[in-house]
């Protein structure tokens, strides 16, 4: 599978990182449903990866869950809120590093549906991932019209 201009990273720790994290976001929502755990190569020659995990189910507060979201990943710091895009719900994106990468995550929570989108660079972004984010969101997480209300998460 393709993400935008971004093939899938062939990358086993970061992969198994990415698991991971998909495997606590199933934690946080009730009746879990479907599980996304992704890693793509970066579109430029400073982007590495972007790492894509969310996890369909019941969300019961949206605010509280995206707080929980963040306190899994305790170096990301600098959260704001941003626009969540046309499927709703609340998201913020936050900054950090670790050993080896900048690290710049965006993370939604609706009704249905968690997840976090994670860039990982060698160089320091500049600005929020706004675009990006609800665009690889928008890709990974659709509504069915006129169906049960449970996003359909793409693998």
């Amino acid at each position: 599978m393709q993400l935008d201009n971004r093939s899938q990273l062939d990358d086993r720790p970061l992969s198994l990182v990415n698991v991971s994290n998909a495997r606590q976001l199933g934690r946080l929502v009730e009746d879990l449903r479907d599980v996304a755990a992704r890693g793509y190569n970066g579109e430029t020659d400073a982007d590495y990866a972007v790492l894509v995990n969310a996890v369909a189910g019941t969300v019961r507060d949206e605010e509280a869950t995206l707080d929980k979201v963040f306190r899994l990943f305790p170096r990301v710091r600098e959260i704001r809120a941003v626009d969540p895009g046309p499927l709703g719900g609340v998201a913020r994106c936050g900054r950090g590093r670790d050993d080896q990468y900048y690290v710049t995550m965006c993370a939604w929570a609706d009704q249905i549906s968690v997840g976090t989108v994670t860039f990982l660079s060698f160089k320091e972004r500049l600005g929020p991932p706004g675009n990006d984010f609800v665009e690889i969101r928008s890709e990974l997480e659709f509504p069915i019209p006129g169906a049960d209300p449970r996003p359909v998460i793409t693998r």
